[in-house]
């Protein structure tokens, strides 16, 4: 059974919800509208594809472009991206987590460390005869899909690495602690991990099934329109009693029994924020709850468009 025309409106409501404060941050760094639409696409034809994949259907560039309702070119060229790891932008750029891995091979791999994990000295550019590794090989191992050029430009900025003579590259730190706009860079990445995993748990709690947990979701609201001085108590209220929430909760977690040495699956965690909305003039009436969230047991039962819907096995 499909979901109804006011149901799909108010998902529709909630994409335009969370992009919507985003958009300072986009005119701020020049982004325009074009980019943030490629982005989606990207983003919604590599999830159809998993998707598509895990219901084992045909994932073909004409079914993913009859579902997604793009033109069959556009499809091609967005998994041809997927593929190679292309940036969103034009610029190149690599994350944190693969500058981390890079560094992290290079300590720990026998072909680039030598004794007590100390980073071998790598040729910039192959040498005939030299005895040393190369630089692209190690990033052929670490990160295949990352540009060389574009990492080593991050490393060298951060201090990370020096390039000797033009030929050789050494490594200096086995962190990674960026400087200037690189600082700022993971920030932003931080920003995109989290929003994701708070949107995750909105998600989660709307689609389970009855076999999944109740994934925790409250939140507390002012009343009223409150006052600079009365937002900065509240603040500081809210920094003071989260942070120790927070210090409880991990401690909580270093007495959990450890996990397996080659353990796959997923992590978990509890985020506190501090946030402001637009409200109307004057106070909310009193007797709307000033603590919401979801206090169901029930499972939300969940219902797939057709198409998408999981193959019916044969009788």
């Amino acid at each position: 059974m499909n979901k109804t025309s006011e149901e799909k409106e108010a998902v529709l409501n909630v994409f335009a919800a969370l992009v919507r404060p985003l958009m300072r941050i986009a005119f701020e760094y020049g982004i325009s509208a074009g980019e943030i639409a490629g982005v989606v696409r990207r983003v919604y034809i590599h999830a159809l594809e998993a998707r598509l994949t895990q219901q084992q259907r045909p994932t073909t560039d004409a079914r993913l472009a009859a579902v997604a309702g793009l033109p069959r070119s556009d499809v091609s060229a967005l998994r041809d991206a997927l593929r190679a790891g292309a940036p969103h932008s034009q610029h190149g750029y690599a994350s944190l987590d693969q500058i981390s891995a890079l560094l992290t091979v290079w300590h720990t791999h026998s072909n680039f460390s030598g004794a007590y994990g100390l980073a071998l000295d790598l040729d910039l550019v192959a040498v005939q005869g030299s005895p040393r590794r190369g630089y692209a090989e190690l990033v052929s191992i670490a990160c295949p899909t990352v540009d060389g050029e574009t990492m080593l430009e991050q490393l060298v900025a951060a201090g990370a690495v020096e390039v000797l003579d033009g030929q050789t590259v050494r490594c200096l730190s086995r962190a990674y602690v960026p400087r200037g706009t690189d600082s700022e860079v993971t920030r932003i990445e931080r920003m995109g991990r989290y929003l994701g995993g708070h949107a995750g748990n909105f998600v989660h709690n709307l689609l389970r099934t009855g076999e999944e947990p109740l994934y925790l979701e409250r939140v507390v609201v002012a009343d009223e329109v409150l006052a600079d001085s009365a937002r900065d108590s509240f603040l500081a209220m809210a920094g003071e009693r989260g942070q120790e929430l927070l210090a409880e909760l991990d401690t909580f977690l270093t007495h959990l029994p450890p996990s397996a040495a080659n353990a796959v699956g997923k992590r978990y965690g509890v985020g506190i924020y501090f946030f402001e909305e637009e409200a109307a003039n004057g106070a909310v009436a009193r007797s709307v709850r000033r603590i919401d969230g979801v206090n169901s047991a029930k499972p939300g039962v969940l219902e797939e468009i057709d198409v998408l819907a999981p193959k019916r096995r044969q009788e």
